[in-house]
Formats: C-alpha cells, sequence, structure tokens
C-alpha cells in the first residue's frame, strides 16, 4: 500500500507542483489546488481515500473554485466520484458559477453524470 509521501512524490512530478515541496494534505499550490484534486483528476481512488483519511478537505475550492468533485465529474471519474461523495464531498458548491453535475454534463461525462446521480 502506498503511504502519503509516496502520493505526494507522484504529486511533485505534475507540471503545476514540480518546484513545490508538499507536506501536508492540505498543501495548495500557486492555483489553490490540493494534492486531492489531483488525485481526483487522476481518478485514483486509493489515493483520494488516503488523502482524505489524514485529513484532506474533500470540498476544498481550488482554480476557478473547483472542488475535487468538480475535477472527477469533469474528468469522467464516476468511481472517484462516489468514493468522494462517500467521504463528504458536497454537490451544492459553485465552479466558475456551475454545480458539479452542470460541470460533467458541459463535458459530456456520462458515466459521471451517472455516478453523481445515484449518489443523491
Amino acid at each position: 500500500m502506498r503511504s502519503i509521501e509516496d502520493v505526494f512524490k507522484e504529486i511533485e512530478g505534475v507540471p503545476d507542483f514540480v518546484s513545490h515541496h508538499i507536506d501536508s494534505v492540505n498543501y495548495q499550490n500557486g492555483y489553490g489546488d490540493s494534492p486531492l484534486h489531483i488525485v481526483a483528476l487522476w481518478g485514483d481512488c486509493e489515493a483520494i481515500e488516503l488523502l482524505a483519511l489524514a485529513g484532506a478537505d474533500v470540498n476544498a475550492q481550488g482554480e476557478n473554485g473547483f472542488t475535487p468533485l468538480h475535477y472527477a465529474a469533469q474528468m469522467d471519474k464516476p468511481e472517484a466520484i462516489l468514493v468522494l461523495r462517500k467521504l463528504g464531498a458536497r454537490m451544492d458548491i459553485l465552479a466558475d458559477g456551475e454545480t458539479v453535475l452542470e460541470v460533467a454534463e458541459s463535458a459530456g461525462s456520462k458515466a459521471a453524470i451517472g455516478a453523481l446521480r445515484a449518489s443523491i
């Protein structure tokens, strides 16, 4: 099983985090995105649970107000959506004026739309 430090090292390879040393589950880069935002983009359910159980804010808003759930919806990651919802991710937070469901619809993320509707 991966450790939080393993996840941090993986994220430090992402362009927006390359020059950063992540030392907290709630660390934010210059855009306001946290490690949880990145693993939600990837749909990495193991890392989502690991970070959330270590205290990561599942409703943290990053760039343009996006939460990890918005990113999972945009990238059509239904399993990540279900994990985030189980961990308390809210669907009513607006990002660029859109709800999570609207973000999924705009992106054409059909599996994400189904997961969001199933999680209500």
